[in-house]
């Protein structure tokens, strides 16, 4: 059987961490194919993605990958454990047999363990989480009191973004498919990371090979050449209160994630409001954090209701192909629910949940072009093709 290794990963931009990672990656396991999963044009923090999906595909197939994947957006804009249990479907039905993450634990016995932990009081884990939450405490600040209080304190200082997500892929690989092997490779602190760089590009400061390799560093250019860099939510500013502004208080209770004293809020402070930043710093208090926000404003943007959200944990997603090189070529025929063409599958497939979840990725791209400043057209999911290298 061939080895397959996963990376899920939103390569935003790809810089020299995530090359370190791949190769490491690849001398634990030395695969036969190496496949990345990749988040569309919006990403988990709840922002766009600095280039589109097409050109970080690009790059990713200049790293060494051998096919790239689109993570639908409905996952890729979720909380942790819907991003990870998105990625992880996918991954199961490509043949994945490696899964490799970052984490700053670099510790997979002890990752798996508390995984475990979890899976194992399931129940009494969440119940608690929601406890701490209706206390005041964010998400990310609930977990960590939680582990504390019901695994003792072996796990102390674990509750950092990357191990987060890390439980979770393990946590969605007990469920989906247990033959699935993780490892985890220890973040080297001698990288810069994706959110510094995408600061040195706010700030138009120039790159350097010291942080990104020449590749990732040409198509940068050719994007800002080409006005199609997209630096942060802000660019999306009045798309995204004139919709809040036109939203009713029953509107904004059929978004996902809204806490529901938050709601009255929400629509008080978009009627006040002339900027991003203001808003943000409205609706911004202990215990709903600036990244779930901006989720938050990007299910508004995006017309994702409730229903949309119970659906994509319920169904297994379409396999949406980006990018591949002639290895890559040769899983296409094997893999189930294979997009090649988005106009060749919606007249193939008549699932309505599957088809839904189409039409919120192309939307995605649609508003995604708004922030161009040259070349802002619509239907790039219809008339882009395949990144072949």
């Amino acid at each position: 059987m061939s080895k397959i290794l996963t990376i899920i990963s939103e390569y935003n931009p790809f810089h020299l961490g995530h090359l370190y990672h791949l190769n490491e990656s690849i001398k634990n396991i030395n695969p036969d194919y190496k496949i990345a999963i990749i988040s569309g044009n919006f990403v988990q923090r709840g922002e766009p993605s600095i280039m589109n999906k097409w050109e970080r595909t690009k790059n990713a197939l200049q790293a060494g990958f051998d096919l790239v994947i689109e993570l639908p957006c409905i996952y890729s804009i979720s909380s942790a454990e819907n991003f990870a249990t998105g990625s992880i479907k996918i991954a199961n039905q490509i043949g994945t047999t490696q899964i490799s993450f970052g984490s700053e634990i670099g510790n997979i016995e002890n990752l798996n363990k508390l995984s475990k932990l979890i899976s194992q009081n399931e129940n009494e884990y969440y119940k608690n989480i929601r406890k701490k939450l209706s206390e005041g405490y964010s998400y990310p600040k609930s977990q960590e009191l939680v582990i504390n209080e019901m695994f003792s304190n072996e796990f102390d200082n674990i509750c950092s973004p990357n191990n987060i997500l890390g439980l979770e892929y393990l946590k969605s690989i007990q469920k989906i498919n247990p033959e699935i092997t993780a490892i985890t490779i220890k973040r080297n602190q001698d990288f810069s990371s994706s959110s510094n760089i995408r600061t040195l590009l706010r700030n138009n400061e120039n790159l350097s090979s010291d942080l990104l390799p020449d590749f990732t560093i040409n198509t940068i250019q050719e994007n800002i050449k080409s006005g199609k860099l997209v630096y942060s939510l802000k660019s999306f500013e009045k798309e995204i209160l004139y919709t809040l502004r036109k939203m009713t208080i029953q509107d904004l209770e059929n978004v996902p994630d809204i806490p529901e004293n938050l709601l009255n809020k929400f629509k008080t402070a978009s009627n006040s409001c002339n900027s991003l930043e203001d808003l943000i710093s409205i609706l911004k208090n202990k215990s709903i954090t600036q990244a779930r926000i901006q989720r938050i404003l990007l299910y508004i943007l995006l017309g994702i209701t409730k229903q949309d959200m119970e659906t994509s944990k319920q169904v297994t997603p379409y396999v949406r192909i980006l990018g591949t090189n002639k290895k890559g070529k040769q899983l296409l025929s094997s893999i189930p629910s294979c997009i090649t063409s988005v106009k060749q599958f919606e007249n193939t497939y008549t699932s309505k949940e599957l088809l839904r979840m189409l039409e919120i990725d192309k939307l995605a791209t649609d508003i995604y072009t708004l922030a161009y400043t040259q070349d802002s057209k619509s239907n790039l999911d219809y008339t882009t093709p395949l990144i072949m290298l």
